[in-house]
């Protein structure tokens, strides 16, 4: 009898490694090897003339350096921030210290369409801090230009610096100061105990931040596409490519912007195997360094309060905004007429609530399937020694090496015509294309973190559990579903945050039916009905805020074995 039930599980095993193999090659792999297909051929045959047209074109060149170089500068730019506040914050010990740490994390958790126009709101021509400076020092002109590159940066600077920040702290606390004060009783400089004694510590943290930053660089869309100007980039081109119905210049494109993608992540990875070290176990972690004096106190009490509010401007701001009555503050520098008409549209008219309900039904068709598919994914990583381990592996992180826009071109690609992996139907035009997007672009997030709540399943019991003569489904509800449920869970507010708010992919994949929040958000600024925008932007805030408190609670119960 044992014998029958173990060869049952055996084969259910079987099959449902295949069944998830289907699906991750075909919404994964499939669409990205057809948009590769679609790049290589004109007129139905083999052909290099778009990567010719593209690469020989002064414009088209010179949009890929465009995006090469904001993705550099990004690096350079948020590498620089947040380092420094990592030390700022790690090494010194003043006021207010455990507060800044804690929203120094709040811009990953925003969605980027919200900072951006939070920022245009602030900085852009008729913005408040702009109007401020005018009318203070008498100025005809507006004192700078919030667009092109240089916005764009200012943009990065803030959604991104956060990568730096995070991967520092964690290493300045892993840092060994006895190594140092060995250094120092040698006679070494300050120069030769960075490089020599610190840096090693810092490497891996800062490869891996600069990997993720210069992805996420020249992935961007929202700040290009909205204050870039006539600083193009590959992302906003391919979307103006899908819109003229040049789907293959638009194929193109994606894998250009993808190769490059992978060739700095290829190049990144490199150096960070080769500055991978091990710490002392016995290390002696850094004491953060009082500030006894009054007057230091007092200065970086003052700096620790201006990080707090320039972090929390934009979302002031957004706030504000949303009190007020479209088009009846743009005579004066700051509004006048607070209301709560904004939020009784979008209570009361079902075309303004429609976009923030959509918004939500999506990210939790996108949340749920993630547990579908991120779960046993994650238990046969982890958990199992199956031949396949690697290969559903790659296919569930290949995504984080895709911008975007170009998981939004694959799918397009992949779904303009029946297909077996969509049981012979056309999604494109459809409700389900768009939080199936949304998916694929979180699905890595999601693994990461069930991976993490795998790794702290104690296998005593599991192996108790066959013992006493479960199954491996009773094991598996009984035991690992009961222990990993808060990573899961965690997992799942988490792709429903970065999902409610994200615009790159639904500006390419969003259809009458399902307008998203980002999407109406865009259309009432370019309407001037400002208050509307800002009043969504509010309550994605408000949910976001709310579900991230749960986040951080779930992951730490996750975390403790």
């Amino acid at each position: 009898m044992k014998h029958i039930q173990l060869k049952k599980e055996i084969l259910l095993g079987f099959v449902g490694v295949l069944l998830l193999l289907w699906f991750l090659v075909g919404n994964i792999l499939y669409p990205a090897l057809k948009t590769f297909q679609l790049s290589l051929t004109e007129q139905g045959s083999f052909s290099l003339i778009h990567y010719i047209n593209i690469l020989t074109k002064d414009t088209s060149v010179t949009v890929i350096k465009n995006s090469i170089g904001i993705g550099l500068l990004t690096v350079i730019v948020c590498g620089l921030v947040g380092t420094t506040l990592a030390f700022f914050v790690h090494y010194f010990d003043f006021p207010f210290k455990s507060t800044i740490d804690k929203l120094l994390l709040l811009p990953i958790m925003l969605p980027g369409i919200i900072i951006v126009f939070s920022f245009v709101q602030l900085y852009g021509e008729s913005g408040l801090i702009t109007k401020s400076l005018e009318w203070i020092f008498g100025l005809e002109e507006t004192p700078y230009h919030f667009s092109g590159l240089t916005g764009i940066l200012f943009v990065h600077a803030y959604t991104q610096y956060v990568y730096f920040y995070i991967s520092v702290s964690i290493a300045i606390k892993h840092i060994d100061y006895s190594t140092i004060e060995c250094a120092r009783n040698l006679g070494a400089s300050k120069s030769k105990i960075f490089t020599s004694v610190l840096f090693p510590f810092l490497a891996p943290a800062l490869i891996a931040s600069s990997v993720m930053t210069f992805m996420s660089g020249i992935g961007s869309f929202t700040a290009p596409s909205i204050i870039g100007g006539r600083y193009k980039v590959l992302t906003t081109q391919i979307l103006l490519s899908k819109a003229n119905n040049f789907m293959h210049v638009a194929a193109t494109q994606v894998v250009i912007l993808v190769c490059i993608s992978l060739f700095f992540f290829a190049i990144l990875s490199v150096y960070e195997k080769k500055a991978f070290f091990i710490p002392s176990v016995n290390r002696v972690p850094i004491e953060p360094v009082k500030i006894e004096k009054r007057v230091p106190k007092i200065f970086m009490a003052m700096i620790g309060s201006l990080l707090i509010l320039l972090v929390l401007l934009p979302v002031f701001t957004i706030i504000l905004l949303s009190f007020v009555k479209s088009g009846s503050w743009m005579v004066n520098v700051f509004p006048q007429e607070f209301t709560l008409e904004n939020y009784i549209d979008i209570a009361t008219r079902s075309r303004t609530f429609s976009p923030f309900l959509d918004s939500v039904y999506m990210s939790l068709l996108a949340a749920v399937l993630s547990v579908v598919i991120a779960v046993p994914s994650s238990y046969i990583i982890v958990k199992t020694k199956s031949k396949m381990k690697w290969i559903i592996g790659t296919l569930v992180m290949l995504p984080w090496t895709m911008p975007a826009s170009a998981i939004a071109i694959n799918l397009i690609n992949a779904y303009n015509e029946p297909n077996f992996f969509s049981f012979n139907a056309v999604l494109v035009g459809t409700y389900l294309l768009l939080p199936l997007g949304y998916f694929i672009k979180t699905i890595p997030i999601f693994v990461k973190t069930t991976n993490l709540s795998f790794q702290n399943l104690n296998e005593s019991y599991l192996e108790a559990s066959k013992s006493l003569g479960a199954s491996q489904m009773q094991t598996f509800q009984r035991i690992t579903l009961s222990i990993i449920s808060p990573g899961v869970l965690a997992g799942v507010l988490l792709v429903f945050v970065r999902s409610i708010g994200e615009y790159n992919l639904s500006a390419f994949l969003y259809t009458p039916t399902n307008r998203p929040i980002s999407i109406a958000m865009v259309n009432a600024i370019f309407e001037y009905n400002i208050g509307l925008a800002m009043a969504y932007g509010t309550l994605l805030i408000t949910l976001t805020a709310v579900l991230s408190l749960f986040i951080s609670k779930l992951s730490g119960k996750g975390s403790k074995p």
